[in-house]
């Protein structure tokens, strides 16, 4: 199943960024993300390979997600892939910069685990891109509140 999402954000592309590339910052706008752990016990910096494990509160439930980055291009492009028992997802973060504002495409892949799960994941879909809208408008709120508190750059 894929999902996409396009939105416009006036900030720019750097604050934009900084929403997906912070963890501090992640918890602000990823409902239900709880903790980000690393294997090795301490933040790798993000690049090319880096693990990491999510910890995300869904419904009643909180489910652990390991992860990797497989595109790290600061500040335009970041990719992922996590995994999970019922599935696979491989998500990615495209930003372009239009001046004062950033576009940002958002391109998500589903690979269920089995029959019982894509026929879960399907039914449950529209909760599923719910949630991605609600997440991407909090990001987009966050980062223009923050590009309105930032000094304009010097010339």
């Amino acid at each position: 199943m894929e999902i996409a999402h396009h939105q416009e954000i006036i900030a720019p592309v750097e604050v934009v960024f900084s929403y997906l590339n912070d963890d501090e910052k992640m918890k602000l706008w990823m409902q239900g993300l709880e903790s980000i752990e690393y294997p090795k016990g301490k933040k790798p910096g993000y690049k090319v390979g880096a693990k990491f494990i999510h910890t995300i509160k869904e419904g009643l439930n909180t489910q652990r997600y390991k992860g990797i980055v497989t595109v790290y291009e600061p500040p335009t492009l970041l990719a992922v892939k996590l995994a999970h028992p019922a599935h696979r997802i491989e998500v990615t973060y495209e930003l372009t910069s239009l001046g004062r504002k950033t576009k940002l495409d958002y391109h998500c892949e589903l690979e269920f685990a089995s029959f019982y799960y894509r026929c879960m994941g399907l039914l449950f879909s529209w909760f599923t891109k719910r949630i991605l809208k609600s997440q991407v408008a909090k990001l987009k709120e966050l980062a223009e509140q923050e590009s309105v508190r930032r000094a304009p750059p010097v010339k």
